[in-house]
């Protein structure tokens, strides 16, 4: 059954999943087409310390929110100033329309695929597919680390994975002001991937990543993950 009792329930429910756009239709049941290409982006809500932020258009957009009684709130929505591809644009436009004021909700997620369902003020009904944050699916608080990861990577011995190539890292310590602070580790080889990062040979880059101690890993996973949050910094010299 839709989880829509109180916000109690709801609100935990709401921040352990990514919610990706997977239908839109308007009051007479018909798509709405300028929400299509959100389905094609993954356009997608992430609630998060009383916030909601929209990802996927052209820009990002971000406003509060609070859950009760099956009703989502969503109090005036801000966004990023990028131009981008009319499309997009009309994308951002659209959903900041639909996502304001209160919307009827019907959340389910004791299923195998969890499901967010909102009916807008003009009886819209956008439906979102949820997708598990990585805390969790690692069941920790992920830890704000920097890597610089090399622009070549390096032959590595890897248990299943014959001539494996490993990333070369080391950490990046920053002050509170942001200022560089000196680098104290050295090279070495990541002998596991970075989720959401894809290295392309030649490029230098320092990532802002997250960090997750897995409790309960697969026998032959690693009990720390690194996901990427932001790329901080890119060059393409070849250089270290």
């Amino acid at each position: 059954m839709p989880v829509t009792s109180t916000s109690a329930t709801a609100q935990p429910a709401l921040s352990a999943y990514y919610w990706n756009l997977v239908s839109a239709t308007d009051a007479s049941g018909q798509p709405i087409a300028a929400l299509n290409k959100g389905i094609e982006r993954k356009l997608r809500l992430n609630f998060a310390d009383q916030r909601l932020n929209i990802s996927g258009g052209c820009n990002g957009q971000f406003g509060g929110y609070r859950y009760e009684n099956g009703v989502l709130h969503i109090t005036q929505m801000a966004s990023t100033m990028m131009a981008c591809e009319r499309s997009l644009m009309e994308l951002d436009a659209e959903i900041g329309r639909r996502l304001k004021g209160e919307l009827r909700t019907a959340l389910t997620t004791d299923g195998a695929e969890p499901s967010l369902q909102l009916t807008t003020q003009d009886g819209a009904v956008l439906t979102f597919a949820g997708e598990a944050t990585p805390e969790t699916r690692y069941g920790s608080q992920g830890e704000i680390r920097f890597l610089e990861v090399a622009a070549s990577t390096v032959k590595c011995s890897h248990p299943l994975i014959p001539n494996y190539q490993c990333l070369q890292v080391r950490e990046r310590r920053y002050d509170a002001a942001g200022l560089q602070l000196p680098t104290q580790d050295q090279w070495h080889p990541l002998y596991q991937s970075i989720e959401g990062y894809e290295h392309q040979d030649g490029v230098r880059n320092v990532l802002r990543v997250k960090q997750y101690q897995w409790k309960n890993p697969p026998a032959d996973a690693p009990s720390t993950v690194y996901v990427l949050d932001m790329v901080v910094e890119q060059d393409a010299s070849g250089k270290h």
